[in-house]
């Protein structure tokens, strides 16, 4: 399974992505950073349940996806925003689903609440992190895998982050001449 940059860099391509030509918060850095923050946290939430020994379970399924999109968009009242928040948060048991698991059950509970049964895809891209401090090559390992995700999630953070970036340029530069075509008198 990815380490937290691996989701945090997923996540945030994710959010960009799907927040791609919104240009309400554009204009502002702040509410930018904010969008930044909200998308990485949401990318990280599903191992909260390795807090109550239930890693990889319903916190990394559709339902619980589908239970953030209700709650972001309630909290929002603003749909593109909501579906943003819930890809950021779908790209956790998709990463999870597309890594290595060394450790039972093999897999994520991707599909629940429709099947109970954990799925795995066997492609392996991510490397399994370890939490196993003490045994030898920890650090190492750990290190490679976190530069493998870094080198496979980076550029499409950066290639998200670079069309959000262009397309809401592109929208507040349209703007003005909106406004100049809706304001004239015919």
């Amino acid at each position: 399974m990815p380490s937290p940059i691996g989701h945090a860099l997923a996540a945030l391509a994710a959010g960009f992505a799907a927040d791609a030509g919104r240009s309400s918060s554009h204009g502002r850095r702040r509410d930018r950073w904010r969008e930044a923050a909200l998308f990485t946290a949401t990318g990280l939430v599903p191992d909260l349940d390795l807090l109550v020994g239930a890693h990889s379970q319903y916190t990394h399924s559709v339902g619980a996806v589908s239970v953030v999109l209700a709650l972001a968009w309630m909290a929002t009242r603003n749909l593109r925003l909501a579906l943003a928040v819930a890809l950021a948060y779908a790209s956790h048991p998709l990463l999870d689903w597309m890594g290595h698991d060394g450790t039972p059950p093999y897999g994520v509970m991707l599909l629940w609440p429709f099947d109970p049964g954990f799925h795995h895809s066997g492609l392996d891209v991510f490397t399994g992190i370890s939490r196993r401090y003490w045994l030898p090559g920890f650090f190492t390992h750990n290190l490679t895998a976190v530069v493998r995700e870094v080198l496979i999630l980076g550029p499409l953070a950066l290639g998200a982050w670079w069309l959000r970036r262009r397309r809401a340029s592109k929208a507040t530069e349209e703007a003005p001449e909106r406004a100049e075509n809706t304001s004239a008198d015919p």
